[in-house]
């Protein structure tokens, strides 16, 4: 289904570029029709470059190039100049897009652990548990590297009364074997 959609893409992609060729009889028409399809689909080339639309970008500079290889048939300079910023603009809109913070998830502690016999232990299993009651809403405990575990306990997005980030990372630490605690984001960890 979703090659169905990118065939879909290249074949419009394609499509686009023949348009100036259908405008051949007409050079004015042609270096304008050169203009506004080499900026869309170096635009466009640039914006889908994941999906593979960035093997348009050569097709796209040798239309650009094109609009300008008759003296006498040249594009008038306001569509030369403002029909690449439309483009650039465009791209800019795309890649410079604020990032979505509503949908990021809360940050959590990662601890690292002493040994890796915590894992087992009893009396470090039965108080991580009780972490919920300071408002953890997961506790995990995982092999980071070779011989290291890191204890990772997740935060709710707004603490119940009674509950807050200080006190569940002072829990934390009161566990049996943690050596360093660190708060993380979903970017990064300090």
């Amino acid at each position: 289904m979703i090659v169905t959609y990118l065939a879909g893409f290249f074949v419009i992609s394609v499509a686009a570029v023949a348009v100036p060729l259908l405008m051949r009889d007409q050079p004015k028409g042609f270096a304008r029709a050169c203009i506004v399809v080499g900026a869309g689909l170096l635009a466009w080339g640039l914006i889908g470059a994941v999906i593979g639309m960035f093997l348009f970008v050569p097709a796209a500079l040798l239309l650009l190039v094109a609009a300008f290889t008759d003296a006498g048939n040249r594009p008038v300079a306001w569509l030369a100049v403002t029909t690449p910023i439309a483009a650039a603009a465009a791209v800019a809109l795309f890649y410079l897009q604020p990032p979505d913070l509503e949908n990021e998830p809360p940050p959590s502690f990662h601890a690292t652990l002493d040994s890796t016999s915590r894992f087992y232990d009893l009396d470090f299993n039965l108080r991580k548990e009780q972490l919920r009651d300071f408002g953890a809403t997961r506790i995990e405990v995982g092999e980071h590297q070779p011989g290291q575990l890191i204890l990772t306990v997740g935060m709710p997005d707004s603490f119940a009364e009674g509950q807050s980030q200080d006190r569940l990372k002072e829990q934390i630490l009161r566990l049996p074997g943690v050596v360093d605690l660190r708060l993380c984001t979903f970017h990064t960890c300090d």
